[in-house]
């Protein structure tokens, strides 16, 4: 059964915690979800979720995985391979 990408981005929206950088880097997590047929887990790597997110450093990128994952919003399994993508999960 598909679910709605709008789903995800209305339950962020309303949360008074999360600032426009999370948004940005949960929307590259979404849209890639979608890409990847709503399959969970998929794998990113930090290049592409940067580019996607505008990003500028990997400190602002690890950050706000983290904050995204303790806020209950995804489920990040790093990888530390340089060719293997780290796991990510939404969480409904």
């Amino acid at each position: 059964m598909k679910r709605s990408i709008g789903k995800f981005i209305n339950r962020i929206m309303i949360d008074q915690r999360v600032r426009i950088w999370h948004m940005g880097t949960y929307l590259a997590l979404v849209l890639l979800w979608e890409k990847n047929r709503q399959s969970s887990p998929f794998q990113v790597t930090r290049r592409m979720i940067m580019q996607m997110s505008r990003a500028k450093s990997t400190k602002t990128y690890h950050k706000y995985l983290k904050e995204l994952e303790e806020l209950g919003y995804i489920k990040y399994l790093p990888s530390y391979h340089p060719t293997d993508g780290s796991k990510i999960w939404l969480i409904e």
